[in-house]
């Protein structure tokens, strides 16, 4: 009995592979591996051939990496050689090629680093995936740069994602730490891998494919790096903002963005974004406060000084809307929406004037119209640099003001009246 016990032992330690594992060594092609890997996971004996079975899959996607890396390096010789013929490369095949040999590592680390039967943890494959495919990751790179060049929103994040993740992979841990030591030893503090400008193209690209949760991760990536964090930010108050439904949501918003305010109280576009809820909210008091403090530190900031007097437009307190734009307008003087809204109030105060100097006649003394003038000329002259700076009025719709500016000023028939009408359309 002990003998027979101890024969079948022996068999079970030196048994070979299973069939199902022999079947998909053999495989010639990635595709034909991939889909005997499918069928027949679970017929896999145990998590070394699991290993093994994904293992082959990287070895036969490097196949293609591995020749397509060759072309392009040929075709860099002939073209610097200035003689031979240069060859087609596949581009998507190599991008194809390399995710699927990346996504092949992943899950054959998940089971290289699984105990044995003995209890032991003997990776195999670790050291050799690791290294074949990180010194690849540039191409990631280049393939989301490409279909970001082709407007490709899907595929730009998919590869600047799968770029961005490999940094975080435990698989390329050791690598990771060695390029990070020899970018250390040579004194380069900055990220040559460009890690988290392609975080937030992949927030970005995630936000535009309706992927908020993706969004957010790769956000919160790119703000650890200083260069990146306040896009990163920005694009993240973006999607939380879009994703308010109640005003109790809205209010606990404002809450948050209070106190990060309070944490970093120069970013100027966190404080517009507050300034944007509590107006909404009209949440006046509140915004006021917020103003009298911003002015203390910053007396010509734009943001105040355009949003009150935006509002001061609205209660129509003209007097008031005039000078707070000229306000904003010293900080920024070449500000379409501003110079608009500008001429758009001095045009209504002038309008304004020329209707009680009319009183029921209907007609303007000249006197009057002599102080009035100067008013609508004013008006003329913010709403004409405004069709300068932005003539196609993508910024600001200056196009009736300064048609009604033209018909106070010259009468209706003017060319200048003429040619302002035209710009109404």
């Amino acid at each position: 009995m002990i003998v027979a016990l101890m024969a079948v032992a022996a068999t079970t330690a030196f048994a070979g592979n299973s069939p199902a594992l022999k079947s998909i060594l053999k495989a010639k092609t990635y595709a034909d591996a991939a889909s005997l890997l499918q069928s027949n996971l679970s017929q896999l004996a145990n998590d070394q051939e699991k290993a093994a079975a994904y293992n082959k899959l990287v070895e036969l996607a490097m196949v293609k990496v591995q020749h397509e890396n060759a072309t392009i390096a040929t075709n860099q010789a002939v073209k610097q050689m200035g003689n031979g013929k240069e060859e087609p490369v596949d581009s998507i095949g190599l991008y194809t090629s390399l995710i699927n040999a990346l996504d092949a590592a992943v899950e054959c680390e998940k089971y290289d680093q699984k105990p044995d039967a003995k209890g032991k943890i003997k990776p195999k494959f670790h050291e050799n995936n690791s290294k074949r495919i990180y010194e690849h990751r540039g191409i990631l790179a280049n393939a989301g740069i490409t279909c970001y060049q082709n407007n490709d929103a899907k595929n730009a994040y998919k590869y600047f994602a799968k770029y961005v993740d490999m940094h975080s992979e435990p698989l390329f841990a050791e690598e990771e730490a060695k390029a990070q030591a020899d970018r250390k030893a040579k004194g380069i503090a900055e990220d040559p891998d460009n890690t988290a400008q392609f975080a937030y193209l992949a927030a970005y690209y995630a936000y535009q494919n309706k992927d908020i949760d993706a969004c957010n991760k790769y956000c919160e990536l790119a703000m650890k790096d200083e260069k990146w964090a306040k896009e990163a930010r920005n694009l993240k108050l973006t999607v939380v903002q879009e994703s308010l439904k109640t005003r109790e949501d809205s209010i606990n918003y404002t809450r948050s963005l209070e106190s990060q305010l309070a944490a970093t109280p120069d970013d100027e576009n966190l404080f517009g974004t507050l300034v944007s809820m509590y107006n909404g909210l009209k949440m006046n008091a509140e915004m006021d406060a917020l103003f009298n403090k911003k002015l203390q530190s910053d007396p010509n900031n734009f943001i105040v000084w355009a949003v009150r007097g935006q509002n001061a437009m609205l209660d129509q307190k003209l007097d008031e809307a005039v000078e707070y734009f000229k306000k904003a307008l010293s900080t920024q003087p070449e500000n379409a929406q501003i110079l608009t809204y500008l001429g758009a109030c001095q045009l209504d105060r002038a309008s304004a004037a020329a209707n009680r100097a009319a009183g029921k006649t209907g007609r303007v003394p000249e006197a009057a119209m002599a102080q009035i003038r100067p008013i609508y000329e004013e008006a003329l002259g913010y709403l004409q640099k405004a069709k300068e700076l932005d003539p196609k009025k993508e910024k600001a719709n200056w196009g009736y003001p300064l048609y009604r500016c033209c018909y106070q000023l010259y009468g209706d028939e003017d060319p200048r009246t003429k040619a302002a009408e035209a710009d109404t359309h």
